[in-house]
C-alpha cells in the first residue's frame, strides 16, 4: 500500500512539474535555475526549460524488478568480503539504496569503485538479512554478543524483495561521520550514470543520509548514561555484581513485577492501592538476596568453584551465578549444564518445621550477561 501511495504522489508531483514547465516560462533573475528533474528535450517557448516525459513519469514509477538492466558489466565478484560486519562505524553515512533483482551487484559495483577510486570504506547492507526489521533470532542486535553478522535460518530465510544499500565509514564520532557525510554528498561515481534509477533527478550520492551501523547496539554507541542513584545504592552488598572480577556472568534468576496485557485508565487493578502493594516487585530484591545466599551456601554449587551475585534495578532483580573473560567460555558451558541438572534439588528448601518445600527454581540463560561497564545498567545478550 505504501509502495502505490509513494508511487502515486510521486507521479502527481512529476506531471505538475511538466505542466508547469510547459505554461509557463521561467522569469529572467539573479536566482540560478534549480537542476533539472529528467532529462528532456525543450519545449518551444519554455527558454529551454527542461520538461519531464510521460514516457519518463512512466519510467519513474515502475516496480524495481521492470526497470531497466543496467549498461554496464556488473561485477561478479563474491559479495561476502564486503558485506557490513559489526566491526564498521558505528558512524557511517548511506550513500545509495538499490533495489530489483541485480540490487546486490549493483551496490557491488558502487562499492568498489568508492574503494577503488575514493580510498573510502565502503560496505554492503542487504535488507533480506533484516527480515521485517524485527527482533529476529540471531540477528543483532538480539543476536550473542560474540556474532559479528547476521546468520538466518528457517522459518526467517524469507526474501519479500531484493534490496541493498550501500554504506560508508569507520567514523568513531559524531563529528568524524558530519564531515564524511558532506564529502560523499559531492561525489558522482562514474558507475552510477548505466545504473537505472527510482530517482534519476539525484544526481551522484546527493541524497546521502548520516546514519549509524544497525549490528551496534544503542548502548554501546551512546554509552554516556549515568548510573542512578538509587541502583548504586541497592547494589552496595556483599555479593553486587559489581564485584564480578569477570566481564561475563550467567544468569539463573530474575524477580520482578507482574504484566498487564492491555490496561485501561479505568483498570480497577491500577487504582486500588491494595493490588499493587502485593506486587512481587516489593520483596524482589529480598528474593534475589536470599536466593544468593542459598545458592553460596549449597555444596554442590560450592564444588563449582563459582560465586553467586546480585543485580538490582528499578524494574527487577537478577541473580547471576560465575565470573568469564568471554562470552563463549567453555567452561560457562559447563557449569550451565550442571546448574541445570541441579535445579531441581536446588528448588528444595526446608521451612520452618524442617520440611523440605519446593521453592524457587532455578533457569540458567542460554548466553552469558555482558558487564562491559559496572557503572552500567547490565546489558544481557
Amino acid at each position: 500500500m505504501r509502495s502505490s501511495i509513494a508511487a502515486f504522489s510521486l507521479t502527481c508531483l512529476l506531471m505538475g512539474a511538466a505542466a508547469y514547465a510547459q505554461e509557463a516560462p521561467r522569469a529572467a533573475s539573479n536566482t540560478p535555475p534549480r537542476p533539472a528533474l529528467m532529462s528532456a528535450d525543450s519545449v518551444p517557448g519554455t527558454a529551454g526549460v527542461k520538461v519531464v516525459t510521460p514516457e519518463a513519469v512512466t519510467e519513474a514509477t515502475k516496480p524495481p524488478d521492470q526497470l531497466k538492466p543496467a549498461t554496464i558489466a556488473l561485477p561478479n565478484d563474491p559479495i561476502g568480503p564486503y558485506l557490513l560486519t559489526r566491526d564498521a562505524g558505528p558512524f557511517m553515512v548511506m550513500a545509495k539504496t538499490f533495489r530489483g533483482p541485480d540490487a546486490e551487484r549493483m551496490a557491488l559495483a558502487l562499492v568498489l569503485e568508492l574503494r577503488r577510486e575514493y580510498g573510502l570504506p565502503a560496505y554492503i547492507m542487504r535488507t533480506k538479512d533484516f527480515p521485517m526489521r524485527s527482533m529476529i533470532r540471531n540477528v543483532p542486535p538480539t543476536a550473542p554478543n560474540a556474532q559479528r553478522k547476521a546468520e538466518l535460518t528457517a522459518p526467517e530465510k524469507v526474501r519479500n524483495y531484493d534490496e541493498a544499500a550501500v554504506l560508508v565509514g569507520n567514523e568513531k564520532t559524531l563529528k568524524g561521520s558530519e564531515d564524511l557525510w558532506k564529502k560523499v554528498r559531492k561525489i558522482k561515481p562514474k558507475c552510477l550514470n548505466e545504473i537505472p534509477s527510482l530517482r534519476p533527478w539525484r544526481q551522484g550520492l546527493m541524497a546521502a543520509l548520516r546514519t549509524t551501523n544497525p549490528y551496534v547496539p544503542t548502548q554501546d554507541i551512546f554509552p554516556g548514561r549515568k548510573k542512578e542513584p538509587l541502583v548504586a545504592q541497592m547494589n552496595a552488598g556483599p555479593r553486587s555484581v559489581y564485584n564480578c572480577p569477570g566481564r561475563y556472568t550467567l544468569q539463573v534468576a530474575e524477580f520482578s513485577g507482574r504484566s498487564v496485557f492491555n490496561p485501561t485508565e479505568k483498570d480497577p487493578r491500577l487504582l486500588d492501592g491494595s493490588w499493587l502493594k502485593k506486587s512481587p516487585l516489593l520483596t524482589a530484591a529480598v528474593d534475589a538476596e536470599k536466593l544468593a545466599d542459598r545458592l553460596a551456601k549449597d555444596p554442590d554449587v560450592q564444588r563449582t568453584g563459582y560465586q553467586p551475585y546480585v543485580y538490582h534495578d528499578l524494574t527487577s532483580s537478577k541473580v547471576m551465578v560465575g565470573s568469564f573473560n568471554a562470552p563463549n567460555d567453555p567452561a560457562a558451558v559447563q557449569l550451565r549444564e550442571k546448574l541445570v541438572k541441579m535445579a531441581l534439588d536446588l528448588s528444595y528448601q526446608k521451612d520452618k518445621l524442617g520440611r523440605e518445600r519446593a521453592g524457587v527454581m532455578i533457569a540458567p540463560a542460554n548466553a552469558l550477561t555482558d558487564l562491559k561497564d559496572p557503572n552500567q545498567p547490565i546489558k544481557t545478550q
